[in-house]
């Protein structure tokens, strides 16, 4: 396991990452802001559950 610098650094790397992809996402969609925080709340939901199950993670996309 990384140390705790490394942690921070990959935690930050991540963050501007998904911030960048996020951004990028929206131009190129035209994705509301409130589209985007659904858009990864629904990630962060599903990416809490056992991804190997067959779950079709129901997923509602309206805002």
């Amino acid at each position: 396991m990384a140390n705790p610098d490394q942690k921070t650094i990959f935690l930050e790397q991540a963050y501007d990452e998904l911030k960048s992809i996020c951004s990028k996402f929206q131009d190129e969609s035209g994705a509301t802001d409130m589209e985007v925080k659904t858009l990864l709340r629904e990630l962060a939901r599903v990416w809490g559950e056992d991804i190997d199950n067959d779950n079709d993670y129901d997923i509602d996309w309206e805002v």
